[in-house]
Formats: C-alpha cells, sequence, structure tokens
C-alpha cells in the first residue's frame, strides 16, 4: 500500500478559509434568492458570529477546547437547518423566475 496516497474521509478546510467560504456563502445566498435571503437571515447572522467566535482573527482569544468542539456542534446544526431552508427558498425562487 502506497503511504503517499491521501486518507479516506471528509476533509476540513484550514481554519484561515473558513471566513472566505461563508462570505462565498453569503455572496451565493444573496446571488441564488435575492430577497428571499431575509428568510435566513437569522441563521446567516449566527452562522456568521460562530465562525467568529471559532476563528477571532489577528489579536482575537482562542476559544477554550471544549467551547470549540460545543461551538463546532452548534454551527453543525445551524447548517443543518440552514441547508433544509435554502432548499426549500430555491425552489421557491426558481419557481417564481418560472412563472414571470
Amino acid at each position: 500500500m502506497d503511504s503517499s496516497s491521501p486518507k479516506a474521509g471528509p476533509t476540513r478546510a484550514p481554519d484561515d478559509l473558513a471566513p472566505v467560504l461563508l462570505a462565498s456563502l453569503e455572496l451565493r445566498v444573496e446571488t441564488e434568492l435575492g430577497p428571499l435571503k431575509a428568510g435566513v437571515a437569522p441563521l446567516m447572522s449566527e452562522l456568521r458570529q460562530g465562525v467568529a467566535a471559532l476563528h477571532p482573527g489577528p489579536g482575537g482569544l482562542q476559544l477554550p477546547p471544549q467551547k470549540q468542539q460545543e461551538e463546532r456542534a452548534r454551527l453543525a446544526r445551524v447548517l443543518d437547518t440552514l441547508e433544509d431552508i435554502l432548499e426549500a427558498l430555491q425552489r421557491r425562487a426558481r419557481a417564481s423566475q418560472a412563472g414571470d
């Protein structure tokens, strides 16, 4: 077996990419949903706050390991809910575009 082959399983983005990925998601939501984005505004706010807590930036204080784990679990739940709502809103946005 080749020891240089990558391990199977999910990969995590480097910590410094999380804010960039969040900004990309926000732009996508704006582009895809337009005014319907208001339906996910509270969840996007929670997501921004969680990412900021986990990735405080230069001079910021890192959460203790236990709090980081708790915050990641909370954000996973937020992302699951956000995904469900985004899918529904995207279907609605596409349906309204088709009806125009």
